[in-house]
C-alpha cells in the first residue's frame, strides 16, 4: 500500500473492511470520506472546533519526533503546515486534511504470549523479576454491523456515536479491576484520522460524551498530562502499517510498562490501555496491559 498511488491504495484497504460495492462508491478516497463525515456528524450534534483537532495532530507529530520508530520522526513543519493552507496542508476529502491523517506504512510488530508457567520459568532462567513482566490484564473485543449507516443507525438517540466501543473499553477495564479509566497511566488508540483520536476521548469515559475538547485543552491528553494518548506518535506520527497495528499498541504498551519507552516514557507508568479498530469502527479490541 505504501508504495502505490493513492487511489490504488484505497481500493487495496477500501473493498476488504467496507462492503464492497455498496459504500464508498464514487470517491477517490473512501475512508477519509467516511471519517469526513463522522466528523460534521459530531459537528452537527455536539460541535467541533477545527483547533481540536489540529492540537491532536500536532501533539502526535510531537510525540513521534521521540520516537526512534516513527515515520514522521524527522518530518519538518512550518506555521502554515497546520493551518488551512491548501498547499501546505492540502484537502484529502471534505473535512479531512492531510495533517489529520495516519500514515500507510510499511512495517511490522511481534508478541510473545505466554502462560503465567511459562513466564514465570522464561524469568528464573533470564535472571529477571518475574512480578515486574508485563501481561495482559484486561481484554475487549466488540463487533457491529459492517455497514457505517448501519451502526449510526443502531445508535440512534444514544449518548455516544458508537456505544460498543464503550462496551469494550468497558469490559477491559473491568477484566483488569479498574474502576474507572482514570487509574490507567497511558493510552494507546487506533488515530487513522483525527477526529477517530477525538472520538475515543469521550467514547473512553475521559470526557462526557462530546465533551473530548475538555481533554485537549487541559492537556492532559500530552505527554506529562493526566493521562497522555499515543505517546508513541500513534498512527498520525508513528505510522499505521496496515494489519500490524493493534500488536505495535500492545509493544508500545508493553515498552511504557516495563520502562523501555526511551524519549517518549510515561513518568511511572504501570498501567496502558489500547484501543483499535477496524473498518468503520465494525471490530473493537481492547487491552489493558500492566505489571
Amino acid at each position: 500500500m505504501r508504495n502505490v498511488s493513492g487511489n490504488q491504495a484505497a481500493q487495496y484497504i477500501g473493498a476488504p473492511a467496507m462492503w464492497s460495492g455498496h459504500e464508498g462508491l464514487g470517491v477517490a478516497h473512501p475512508w477519509p470520506h467516511m471519517f469526513s463525515d463522522l466528523t460534521e456528524r459530531y459537528e452537527r450534534r455536539f460541535g467541533l472546533r477545527r483547533e481540536h483537532l489540529v492540537r491532536i495532530a500536532e501533539i502526535n507529530f510531537a510525540n513521534a519526533k521521540r520516537n526512534p520508530n516513527a515515520q514522521t520522526r524527522r518530518w519538518g513543519f512550518n506555521e502554515h503546515s497546520f493551518t488551512e493552507d491548501d498547499a501546505a496542508n492540502p484537502v484529502i476529502s471534505g473535512r479531512v486534511r492531510r495533517q489529520d491523517c495516519g500514515q500507510i506504512s510499511d512495517g511490522a510488530a511481534v508478541v510473545f504470549l505466554a502462560s503465567a508457567e511459562r513466564a514465570r520459568d522464561y524469568a528464573r532462567r533470564s535472571g529477571v523479576d518475574f512480578e515486574q513482566l508485563p501481561y495482559i490484564r484486561g481484554w475487549g473485543h466488540r463487533t457491529a454491523p459492517i455497514t457505517y449507516q448501519a451502526k449510526l443507525e443502531a445508535s440512534h438517540a444514544q449518548p455516544l456515536f458508537f456505544p460498543h466501543i464503550r462496551a469494550t473499553v468497558a469490559d477491559a477495564c473491568k477484566r483488569a479491576e479498574l474502576p474507572h479509566v482514570s487509574q490507567l497511566d497511558g493510552v494507546e488508540v487506533h488515530d487513522c484520522f483525527t477526529c477517530t483520536e477525538y472520538l475515543a476521548i469521550d467514547h473512553f469515559g475521559l470526557t462526557p460524551p462530546g465533551e473530548s475538547w475538555r481533554a485537549i485543552e487541559s492537556g492532559s491528553i500530552e505527554l506529562g498530562g493526566e493521562l497522555p494518548i499515543n505517546a508513541s506518535g500513534g498512527l498520525i506520527g508513528g505510522g499505521h502499517p496496515v494489519g500490524a497495528t493493534g500488536v505495535r499498541m500492545l509493544l508500545d504498551s508493553y515498552k511504557q510498562v516495563s520502562g523501555n519507552a526511551g524519549d517518549y516514557q510515561i513518568e511511572g507508568a504501570r498501567t496502558v490501555a489500547t484501543l483499535n479498530i477496524g473498518g468503520s469502527l465494525t471490530t473493537v479490541v481492547s487491552f489493558v496491559v500492566g505489571r
